[in-house]
Parts: C-alpha cells; structure tokens; sequence
C-alpha cells in the first residue's frame, strides 16, 4: 500500500450528524412555508406550498438514487422544481427558478446540524502533518449557500479543496468527483484515503479507483458491500466508529 499523502472525507454521519432531526412533516412544512413567501415576493399568490416541498422531496430522492445507480449524472433539481411549479399552474423563468431551489432549502441550524467533536481537531492534525485534506460529497445544493452553511460550523476554511456533486455534476460513487479531489490535490488515487459512511457512495467509489477506503460506520444504518467491476465486494479498509479513531490506524500511527 502506497504511503497515504492526501484524506478525503464525506461530510453527512462522517465529520457531522444530525441528532435532532425533524420529520419529514416539519421540514416540509418549513421549506413550504419558504416557497410561499419568496413566491409572494414576486407577486405571485399560492397556497400549495407544502405540497409543493413534499413533491421535490420525493422527487431529489428518487432522481439521486436512480442517478447514483446508473448514469452517475447529478440530477437538474431546478428542472424538476420547473416541472412541479407548472402543474400547479406556476411558470417561473430559469433564473427565478433556481433562486427558489436555493430558497426553499432548510438549513443546518433548522435540522440541527452537530458537528462530531473530534472532527475539526482530526483534520488540523492531519494538515498538521502535511497532509493535503478534502470533501467529497452528494448534495442536492451546493454554491455559496453551502460555503456559507460551512462557515456556521467553522468548516469553511479547514478543507484544501471541497467537491460537490450539485456543483460539479456528479455523483459518487462515480469517479469524476474523486478525480476531482484528487487532481485539485496533486496527489495519486493510491495515495489518497477515503473516509465515508456509506459502503456505496464512499467505499465502493473509492476502491474502484484503487484508494484506501475507512468505514465510518453509522450507528442505526445496516449496509453489505456492493460488488466492484470484478465481481469481489468492496471492503473497507478499515473501519471506525468515531472521527478521531482515524489517527489510530496503521497509516497514521507514529512509531
């Protein structure tokens, strides 16, 4: 195994959980109530906000899952807000549609985002000792409205470089993210290790593509491997149930 010169991490139940997640119920009912002020801002009366954010739900969810099965392409979220707007008999130019993507998103605070204790010290040892270290991650919105949910948690300065599947148009486990991260890194696949709760997504991208893979194992989500192209299961590693264990394994124990 090639010396580890670079870590990617995910960021959902790796470097953070939510503890005090609402229901399905209560975000829907926040993010309806979004979708109806910023369409009143327009001028544009509707009482279906609510149907409205439980129908994109259903759809971000059903679009991401067949597109990280398939195609591997990110799906156009606004495009599929564009199309629930119409049958309700709302038309909205693209720019305006995009805007109540953005809007209509609940944020961090709402859902109660906690950032794992020793998940910002684990990365400033690791830069600490030379390491170049970065995110990968599935989203269904990125851009400045994330960068600016990272600053709320003191994570908005800590990543060498942060991959975003809404921004790039990708999604793991296809390889392109992780091309991504490991070019903006200027470091080899077999040097970089990819840390991750999901089995699929994380460690099955990362051992296509010949790169150590850790684990990250959540607490209350069963997972099995999933076959590579060869036909053998993807394995971790390794595998960790805290963030801070990662110093623990071989590549980064001191002698």
């Amino acid at each position: 195994m090639s010396p580890i010169r670079a870590v990617l991490f995910d960021l959902g139940d790796t470097l953070w959980h939510f503890p005090r997640m609402p229901s399905d119920q209560q975000i829907a009912r926040e993010s309806g109530r979004r979708i109806v002020a910023q369409l009143a801002a327009w001028g544009i009366g509707s009482g279906a906000g609510e149907r409205l954010a439980i129908a994109m739900m259903q759809a971000d969810r059903a679009a991401t899952r067949e597109a990280e099965r398939s195609h591997g392409r990110s799906p156009d979220f606004a495009a599929l807000l564009g199309g629930l707007l119409a049958r309700e008999g709302i038309s909205l130019d693209e720019r305006r549609t995009a805007k109540l993507w953005d809007e209509l998103h609940v944020d961090g605070p709402f859902l109660g985002r906690t950032v794992f204790p020793d998940s910002i010290p684990l990365i400033e040892e690791l830069r600490s000792r030379g390491l170049g270290v970065g995110a990968v991650t599935n989203r269904s919105l990125g851009g400045p409205r994330f960068r600016e949910e990272l600053g709320l948690v003191a994570m908005d300065r800590i990543f060498d470089c942060m991959i975003v599947s809404a921004d790039e148009g990708w999604l793991k486990p296809h390889r392109e993210l992780f091309d991504l991260a490991v070019g903006a890194l200027g470091v080899e696949h077999a040097e970089t290790m990819m840390v991750g709760d999901d089995l699929f997504a994380d460690v099955l991208g990362a051992k296509s593509l010949g790169m150590s893979a850790v684990w990250k194992r959540p607490p209350d989500r069963p997972q099995e491997p999933h076959p590579l192209p060869d036909g053998t299961l993807a394995r971790p590693d390794w595998v960790i149930d805290r963030p801070g264990e990662l110093l623990d394994l071989p590549p980064f124990t001191r002698s």
